[in-house]
């Protein structure tokens, strides 16, 4: 009777677990290319949402650069993303400008997108399914 019990309670909480799950993350890998032969900088990589697009990021991380390129691994919900990226030459921690807004530091987005001004979402985003995805981005220098 006792391992009846035991084991209905356990068949109960797996089916009631189960029906629970989310939906689970995937990989987007991001490289990173043409950077400036700086020591010690770093290149931070954004991924954004359409509504918050170069607001605020889903997520954000930085890696010391080294060589002409580098690789930064994201673990997200499947969905559609855009994302920005910059190599922080001066180290100040924050993509300069010139005073008409165009930026001082190598800088870039999804889809390779080398806009006059602002890019849109539109032609930056890309859709991220379950299956792991990678991207190459080129900075504009």
């Amino acid at each position: 009777m006792q391992k009846t019990i035991i084991t209905t309670f356990t068949l109960c909480v797996f089916l009631l677990l189960s029906g629970f799950r989310s939906e689970e993350n995937t990989t987007l890998k991001v490289e990173v290319s043409n950077l400036e032969n700086k020591a010690s900088t770093k290149v931070w990589v954004s991924v954004f949402s359409e509504q918050d697009f170069l607001e605020k990021s889903v997520q954000t991380k930085s890696v010391l650069a080294s060589g002409n390129k580098v690789m930064v691994e994201f673990d997200l919900p499947p969905g559609e993303y855009a994302v920005s990226t910059y190599q922080d030459v001066n180290s100040n921690g924050k993509l300069d400008r010139y005073i008409i807004g165009k930026p001082k530091e190598p800088y870039g987005f999804s889809n390779n997108v080398k806009p006059f001004g602002p890019p849109s979402y539109k032609d930056c985003k890309f859709n991220l399914s379950n299956s792991p995805k990678s991207i190459s981005i080129s900075l504009i220098n």
